[in-house]
């Protein structure tokens, strides 16, 4: 691996807590491969088998789930330090049930899974604290998806919304948030309707709920106005 790269790869939360010179060793240790991905290009496919653990080193990816009919729901955007792959990985099968394409070039590092978790002769203390990171990491991805279920689980769009900026602005903790999709991809986060979102977006502001501004979003109804 490329002295750049490997730098790049140690800024990933399953390298926190280390030593740049543990994080040197263990990255020789574990030898990631890296692949380039132009833009559009299929990191890999439903249904192929993914036993790697990957980061993004450069660029954006999504993850989405593909319908019968055809349309696809982003489950998650992949920008630089994401880690993906791992519950894949993780499973006694190591098929995937979604795919990952690439919206821009991209550069992704790919690390063994059973390398990455099988302890070395030396047992090293870099290579527990990897462990312990990568766990913590499914943990929380398990909580989101668990966040997204309470989320989906409103009645009507306008208490989706308003559950979904709930969570984004951290139950409450700030009155404004940055939408991290674009509308298409909160339609899809959301599983809605791209136009009826837009018009329920609409109505919320004109109800005094919300103030939008691009992807900024101002939480009036935080101040205890009725939803």
């Amino acid at each position: 691996m490329e002295a750049s790269h490997r730098k790049t790869l140690q800024k990933a939360y399953l390298f926190q807590g280390m030593s740049d010179e543990e994080c040197v060793a263990l990255i020789k240790c574990l030898s990631p491969h890296v692949k380039q991905f132009s833009k559009n290009e299929i990191v890999f496919l439903s249904g192929d088998t993914n036993p790697y653990i990957s980061v993004i080193l450069s660029g954006t990816a999504h993850a989405y789930l593909e319908h019968i009919d055809g349309n696809q729901t982003v489950m998650s955007i992949l920008t630089p330090m994401k880690v993906f792959g791992e519950i894949i990985a993780s499973t006694r099968t190591q098929v995937s049930p979604i795919t990952v394409c690439a919206v821009s070039n991209i550069e992704a590092a790919f690390i063994d899974y059973q390398k990455g978790c099988s302890m070395c002769t030396a047992a090293c203390a870099a290579r527990r604290m990897f462990i312990q990171n990568m766990l913590r990491f499914i943990g929380d991805k398990y909580f989101y998806s668990f966040e997204r279920m309470n989320i989906l689980r409103e009645r009507t769009l306008r208490a989706k919304i308003t559950a979904y900026l709930y969570a984004l602005s951290g139950n409450g903790k700030t009155g404004s948030v940055t939408i991290p999709f674009s509308k298409t991809m909160l339609a899809d986060y959301l599983l809605a309707n791209r136009s009826a979102l837009s018009k329920e977006l609409r109505k919320m502001e004109c109800d005094g709920l919300i103030s939008v501004n691009g992807r900024e979003v101002g939480l009036s109804f935080l101040s205890g106005n009725a939803i």
